[in-house]
């Protein structure tokens, strides 16, 4: 539909001759401060500092960038204000000057305390290292160090739920409150999954700056646990406040692990951290996502390990974590946070060739008949990516026998391109076509493949049906399958395959649209297997699937059923089908509301009951309340006070 009235907007482009300061920003981290300068071009590479003045002076340092240039300096002092004078002259990479001096304020402010580990991501510290962290202090005078052990059968847990310490003084002064109500703890009772064995409290300014930050070394506490295997818990806060805060789990290793998962078996590589050479001799286990140990190995003379596993249907057997370790060392790997997906993306990389020049290949398509021409353009660009004039070029295209079909040179013109063409001949054979673009000297700059296909129509049609409309757990269903020949007999003795997906479906009737009925604690299901086989000579097939009884109250489940048949010349034809399954007779759902509500008035909780359709229907339900209590205890020790939180669970209503 068209626009009734025109639509215009009013914009300023600014001159590519005038270079101005857009914006300047100050921040400190409590060791060093920076300013960031923002100017309406890039500059160039002459020396800025020359056009910049501070006052009062200090010592500091210049780096440029793709939006203007940053001061950094640790002589900045966070109580005082600065003046930062910009000259006249400062030039941007497209022509623009600094018609006027450039004058500006520069504060920093109060900082507020914070405590942060670098590198949020990095866990594993070579054991042959220098054992350094680097940690982020900002207005922190002291802080505490708190290292604890996690011991090898409680990692997956740890990585799972988190690790909590219990500092000195934590613990059993909390037997002296009685609470009312069923409480349930959520350290698990008498359950520890590691203990603390190192306690400090430190001088900030003991420990030695790393640029913005200072370095904790990991070296200078005694493991006082050495006989049992394990990662180390390292919490660091302030001695002061207790909420200011980071921790992070540190595996002192010098084995470093990289596993490939297959069906039924498991590749480990394990190298040096330091010297990136292969380690033998290790013992390496993996344990499912339920903790349990499905299957060890070693590693051989190249740091190799081939271990093999039986996959059970049960989802909790699923490899979640690798565990290496020798007499002297031990490492693991959660796949959790460790797994590296690729399939998505080009990960080759781009290769540089010794000529300097990219070239691009395109054409009007991909895919052309025999008979058609081929129009295509070539674009040349140097390394600063402008046009490298009149330089000649050679162009080879290749048959898919890779013999060459035609071989001819052009020059650019002053564009830094090329157009030409190719006439395909009507008895070319079919396949894949590929064009080279060579430099005068014959260094390959770029290739394009162009297809050059017949088109053949379908000579099978596929039909795929289910005998029934939904499934519930332990119930079977029949896929019925059809291949015809067009104009033809029936597609007898033809090979068919038909993959089974299981996944999540999400369950939202229309008429309780505002209510929530997915599952609690409810994690992402898939499944697939593959079935294959031969047509009848009617051209059936039957496949039958039955719905495993543990698939049993876990929501909305859809199968999906690919199916695909091959004719005569093993071309493939494709049909998909898909059921229902139906996990629970009944499914719950709680209206969405608002989270806050006011204080001591009632509450009114909103809950529904469907049958599979989406209609209400009466239901017997477990309804239960529990709250959360967050419990802040000031405990008074010999020398210090000490400020103890910790989160309580009390179930309120229990109704049926």
């Amino acid at each position: 539909m068209a626009t009734g009235d025109d639509i215009s907007s009013t914009l300023t482009i600014p001159s590519p001759y005038v270079l101005t300061i857009q914006n300047v920003e100050s921040e400190h981290d409590g060791m060093e401060g920076l300013v960031k300068v923002t100017t309406s071009q890039q500059l160039t590479g002459e020396s800025i500092k020359t056009f910049l003045k501070m006052d009062p002076e200090l010592t500091y340092t210049v780096e440029p960038n793709d939006y203007g240039f940053t001061i950094r300096s640790d002589k900045f002092d966070v109580e005082k204000s600065y003046a930062l004078n910009i000259r006249q002259g400062l030039r941007g990479k497209i022509g623009g000057v600094l018609k006027e001096d450039y004058t500006g304020n520069i504060a920093f402010g109060e900082l507020e305390s914070d405590i942060s580990f670098t590198n949020s991501k990095a866990v594993y510290l070579s054991k042959k290292g220098g054992k350094n962290i680097e940690v982020r202090i900002t207005n922190v005078p002291k802080v505490k160090l708190i290292i604890s052990k996690i011991y090898e059968n409680n990692l997956l847990l740890a990585q799972r739920y988190g690790y909590y310490p219990q500092e000195t003084g934590n613990g059993s002064e909390y037997a002296s409150y009685d609470y009312e109500g069923d409480y349930y703890d959520e350290y698990g009772g008498d359950a520890m999954l590691g203990d603390v064995i190192y306690e400090k409290e430190i001088d900030t300014r003991s420990l030695p700056k790393s640029g913005a930050g200072r370095i904790l070394n990991f070296s200078q506490f005694e493991d006082r646990l050495p006989d049992f295997k394990g990662v180390y818990h390292v919490v660091i806060r302030s001695g002061e406040d207790y909420w200011v805060k980071d921790s992070r789990y540190i595996s002192l290793s010098d084995l470093g692990l990289i596993a490939k998962e297959g069906r039924e078996k498991m590749y480990v590589f394990t190298n040096s951290i330091k010297t990136a050479s292969p380690v033998s001799g290790v013992n390496v286990s993996v344990y499912a996502s339920n903790n349990q140990l499905i299957g060890t190995g070693a590693t051989n003379a190249e740091g190799v390990a081939e271990i093999a596993y039986s996959k059970k249907e049960f989802s909790g057997f699923k490899p979640a974590m690798i565990i290496a370790k020798t007499e002297d060392d031990f490492n693991y790997l959660p796949f959790s946070n460790t797994r590296v997906n690729t399939s998505r993306f080009d990960v080759g990389g781009k290769r540089n060739n010794p000529s300097g020049f990219d070239a691009f290949v395109y054409a009007e398509r991909d895919v052309y008949r025999p008979g058609e021409k081929i129009n295509f353009s070539v674009i040349l660009r140097d390394a600063q990516w402008k046009s490298p004039g009149d330089v000649p070029l050679k162009l080879k295209f290749l048959m898919p026998n890779n013999k060459e079909l035609k071989s001819f040179r052009k020059s650019l013109n002053e564009e830094g391109s090329v157009e030409g063409n190719i006439d395909i001949a009507t008895s070319a054979i079919t396949g894949s076509y590929t064009l080279e673009v060579y430099t005068s000297n014959d260094i390959l700059l770029a290739s394009k493949s162009f297809s050059v296909e017949e088109f053949v129509p379908d000579r099978i049609r596929v039909n795929t049906k289910l005998d029934k409309q939904f499934l519930r757990p332990g119930e079977s269903s029949v896929l019925s399958v059809n291949a015809m020949n067009f104009f033809g007999p029936p597609a007898a003795n033809r090979k068919f395959e038909t993959e089974i997906q299981v996944k999540q479906k999400f369950f939202s009737p229309q008429k309780f649209e505002e209510y929530d009925f997915s599952l609690a604690n409810q994690n992402t299901f898939f499944d697939t297997k593959v079935e294959e086989g031969i047509t009848d000579e009617a051209g059936n097939a039957n496949i039958d699937y039955g719905v495993p009884a543990t698939y049993a109250n876990t929501g909305v489940l859809q199968t999906s059923f690919y199916t695909t048949v091959f004719d005569e010349t093993g071309r493939p034809v494709s049909r998909a089908a898909s059921v229902d399954i139906f996990t629970q007779p009944v499914f719950l759902g709680i209206k969405r509301d608002w989270f806050y509500y006011p204080l001591n008035q009632a509450v009114k909780l909103q809950l529904a009951a469907v049958n599979k359709d989406g209609n209400g229907t009466n239901a017997v339900a477990k309804v239960q309340v529990i709250k959360h209590e967050y419990r802040t205890v000031l405990t008074k020790a010999a020398v210090i006070s000490v400020m103890n939180h910790r989160r309580m669970t009390r179930v309120c209503l229990n109704k049926q």
